[in-house]
């Protein structure tokens, strides 16, 4: 795992869009991305050397689990979502609805991939964190303004 590579391509005081994956990969702690994750949600966002916002569709995405878990996992999942230290939970405006229709539409991402990066054009976030594998040929072609952080290309060999 490279943090160095990781925090180069991730420069302080830049704001951040963090993908479901991401979010996933850090509270699942079991996947080959959930160290990079933690690297950056805990390292990176948690002490604000960069801020980091998720789309409300990210925050249903987490959820899922939660409730199919039961008992206090929701609980647990919301304190997440709406109290971590420098993380914020965009709405979905139709604005981003838009945004993310022409995404979908030039890319063929899902629907929830093209809302949440819809989100980071819509709230000018230029720095996206994700470890979507379908992810870099669509921001490649369809938006050529976002610098995608890939967290596969920052695991080891």
């Amino acid at each position: 795992m490279s943090t160095a590579s990781l925090e180069s391509a991730l420069p302080a005081g830049v704001p951040l869009l963090l993908d479901s994956s991401v979010v996933l990969a850090y509270l699942a702690g079991n996947e080959a991305a959930s160290p990079l994750a933690a690297h950056v949600i805990d390292a990176l966002v948690q002490p604000g050397r960069n801020h980091a916002t998720l789309s409300a569709v990210t925050a249903a995405e987490v959820l899922v689990r939660p409730f199919a878990v039961g008992g206090r996992a929701v609980a647990v999942g919301e304190l997440f979502l709406r109290h971590f230290p420098n993380l914020d939970v965009a709405e979905v405006t139709y604005g981003i609805a838009r945004e993310a229709a022409r995404l979908r539409a030039e890319t063929r991402l899902p629907m929830a991939d093209a809302l949440i990066l819809a989100s980071a054009v819509a709230l000018g976030l230029r720095h996206v964190v994700a470890n979507d594998d379908r992810w870099p040929a669509a921001v490649a072609a369809a938006l050529p303004e976002i610098s995608l952080c890939h967290l596969g290309d920052h695991l080891p060999l």
